[in-house]
C-alpha cells in the first residue's frame, strides 16, 4: 500500500500545481493503503479538471468550446487499435485526456483567444512487456491522425544514441536527435540509464540538453521517457527542470492472468490459429504461476507461450499422416501443445 496524501501531493508537485481538497474527495480513508494504479487514475481525473478550472480557466468560461470538445471523438485507425488492445486502461485514459486538451486549445485559437504553447511530454513507467513501446508508436500515429503532430513517426533512442564519447559531443548529438524527430515523438527508452549514479558526467550533459530542447521544441515534438517505475523516479529527481516539463504520467500495470489469456488468443488469431476447447484450463495455471516470478515478461510471455505451442504442434502433426492433415487441424492449438516448463512451474 501507499500513503495516499503524501503520494498525491508528490504527484501534484511534479506538475507544478498546488493540491486542493478535491484531490482527496474520492478517497474515503487517507490512512489506508492503496495501489499506485488506483491513485494515478484518481490524480489524472483531478488534474484534468484542475487544468480546466485553475490553470486554463478559459475551459470554464466558454460553454460553446466545452460543448464542441465534448462532442469531438478521436479519429483514425491507430486510436481504434489502441482501444482494442487488452488492458492498458490508464494509458487509454491519459491519451484521451491529451487529445481532448490539444483539441480544446485549437478551438480556443479558432475563436480568437490567446493560448500559450503547452507541452505534451510524457513519462511511461512499467515492467518489461507491458506495451510501452507499442503504445508510444500508436500515440504518435494518433497525434498525426488528429492533426496534432505534422509527421507522427516514432524515433526510439537509448543512452548509446544520446551520449557521446568525448567532451562536447553529447549536446550536439542530442540536438540532432531532436531535429530529426521534429513533428514526431521522441521515445527515450530506459531513460534512467542516462543517470549513471555519478554527477557532472556525459549523462548529465545529455539530460540538461534534453531539458533545453524539450522547451525549445514544445510545439512540434513530444518526448516520452520510458522505464521501470523505481528507476524512473530516481531519473526525474536528477534534474529539477525535467519533472516540471512532463505533462502526463502513464503507468503501465502488469497484466492479470485473464488479460494474458486474452492476449494469447489475440496473438493466435493474428497468426491464423485457434485455441481449441480445453486450452484455457491448461494455460491459465501457467499464467497464474508466471506472474509470481521476478523476471515475468507480461505480453512477451504470452507471445512466447504461443510460439512454444506452435513448436509442439509441429512435432505433433509431423508424426501423423501429413497428406491427410486438414486445414482445421493445422490451425488448431490443442491443450497438449501447452506445457508448464520447469522455469514456469510454482
Amino acid at each position: 500500500g501507499i500513503k495516499v496524501k503524501e503520494y498525491l501531493k508528490k504527484q501534484a508537485k511534479s506538475h507544478d500545481i498546488t493540491p486542493d481538497r478535491n484531490l482527496y474527495k474520492n478517497i474515503k480513508d487517507l490512512g489506508k493503503g492503496y495501489l499506485a494504479a488506483d491513485l494515478n487514475r484518481e490524480f489524472n481525473s483531478w488534474f484534468s479538471k484542475a487544468l480546466k478550472t485553475r490553470v486554463y480557466p478559459q475551459y470554464k468560461k466558454i460553454d460553446c468550446v466545452s460543448k464542441e470538445t465534448a462532442l469531438y471523438k478521436p479519429k483514425g485507425s491507430a486510436f481504434q487499435e489502441l482501444q482494442e488492445m487488452i488492458g492498458l486502461n490508464n494509458a487509454k485514459d491519459v491519451i484521451g485526456q491529451a487529445i481532448d486538451f490539444y483539441k480544446a486549445q485549437k478551438l480556443f485559437k479558432e475563436k480568437g483567444m490567446d493560448t500559450e504553447s503547452v507541452s505534451m511530454h510524457m513519462i511511461f513507467t512499467g515492467n518489461p512487456g507491458s506495451a510501452k513501446t507499442t503504445v508510444a508508436r500508436l500515440f504518435a500515429s494518433i497525434m498525426k491522425e488528429n492533426g496534432i503532430l505534422s509527421i507522427g513517426d516514432l524515433y526510439e533512442v537509448g543512452r548509446a544514441d544520446l551520449v557521446g564519447k568525448y567532451v562536447g559531443w553529447t549536446a550536439r548529438i542530442v540536438r540532432e536527435k531532436f531535429s530529426a524527430a521534429k513533428g514526431s515523438v521522441l521515445f527515450i527508452d530506459e531513460a534512467y540509464s542516462l543517470s549513471d549514479g555519478q554527477y557532472n558526467t556525459f549523462g548529465d550533459e545529455a539530460i540538461n540538453t534534453i531539458v533545453q530542447e524539450m522547451e525549445n521544441n514544445r510545439e512540434d515534438i513530444i518526448v516520452i521517457f520510458a522505464g521501470y517505475p523505481e528507476q524512473m523516479q530516481d531519473f526525474l529527481n536528477r534534474n529539477p527542470g525535467l519533472r516540471s516539463r512532463i505533462a502526463f504520467n502513464v503507468n503501465f500495470e502488469d497484466y492479470s492472468p485473464e488479460e494474458l489469456y486474452e492476449i494469447a488468443k489475440l496473438i493466435a488469431k493474428k497468426k491464423g490459429l485457434v485455441l481449441s476447447p480445453g486450452t484455457e484450463e491448461k494455460i491459465m495455471p501457467i499464467f497464474e504461476s508466471a506472474i509470481k516470478t521476478t523476471d515475468f515478461g507480461n505480453g512477451r510471455f504470452a507471445r512466447n507461450i504461443i510460439e512454444k505451442a506452435r513448436l509442439k504442434q509441429a512435432q505433433r502433426l509431423i508424426k501423423v499422416d501429413i497428406p491427410n492433415v486438414s486445414c482445421e487441424e493445422i490451425k488448431a492449438l490443442l491443450p497438449e501443445d501447452f506445457e508448464l516448463s520447469e522455469k514456469q512451474s510454482p
